[in-house]
C-alpha cells in the first residue's frame, strides 16, 4: 500500500489513501507516495522558472532592439512561437511526472524540460541566440526522443 501523508490516527484517513503513480520502482508500476510525485512536479516548475530566471538575468536585448527593430520584433515573435512549445511541453512533462516513470527518465524529462525554458528565454532576450537557438532544438528534439523510447520499452 502506498504511504500517506495523513497520520493513520486520522479519522477517514483510510478512505484518504490513495495509489498514486510517480516513479517505479519495480516493473509492475507499484504505487508510490504521493510526495513522490509532488516532488518531481515541484522541481519541474521551480527548475523552469530558475532557468528563465538565470536566463533573463544574462541577457540584455538592448543592442538588438536599437540596432535592427524589425529584426528584433521577428525574433522575439519567434520566441513567442517557441514559449509556447515549451509551455506545451512542460505541461506534457508535468502530466507524464504523475505516472511510474524510471528514474533516468524522470531527471531526462526534468532537466530538458529546464533547458527549454532558459534557452527560451535567451532567445526572448536576444541574447546568445544561435547557442540558444541549438540548446532549444536539441532539448526538444531530446524529450521527443525521451517519450519515445521509453513508450516503446513498455510496449514491448
Amino acid at each position: 500500500m502506498a504511504q500517506s501523508i495523513l497520520p493513520s490516527s486520522w479519522p477517514g484517513s483510510s478512505a484518504l489513501r490513495r495509489r498514486t503513480p510517480g516513479l517505479a520502482g519495480d516493473p509492475l508500476g507499484s504505487a508510490v507516495p504521493l510526495t513522490a510525485v509532488a516532488l518531481l512536479r515541484s522541481a519541474l516548475v521551480l527548475g523552469c522558472v530558475l532557468a528563465v530566471a538565470v536566463a533573463a538575468w544574462l541577457g540584455d536585448p538592448t543592442g538588438y532592439l536599437s540596432a535592427d527593430p524589425p529584426l528584433a520584433r521577428l525574433l522575439r515573435g519567434m520566441a513567442l512561437i517557441k514559449g509556447m512549445i515549451a509551455i506545451a511541453a512542460a505541461v506534457a512533462v508535468f502530466w507524464r511526472l504523475g505516472w511510474p516513470a524510471s528514474q533516468r527518465a524522470a531527471a531526462a524529462y526534468l532537466v530538458f524540460c529546464w533547458l527549454l525554458a532558459g534557452s527560451t528565454m535567451c532567445i526572448w532576450q536576444l541574447s546568445h541566440l544561435v547557442p540558444a537557438a541549438l540548446l532549444y532544438h536539441a532539448a526538444a528534439l531530446s524529450l521527443l526522443l525521451v517519450s519515445c523510447r521509453e513508450r516503446s520499452a513498455r510496449v514491448h
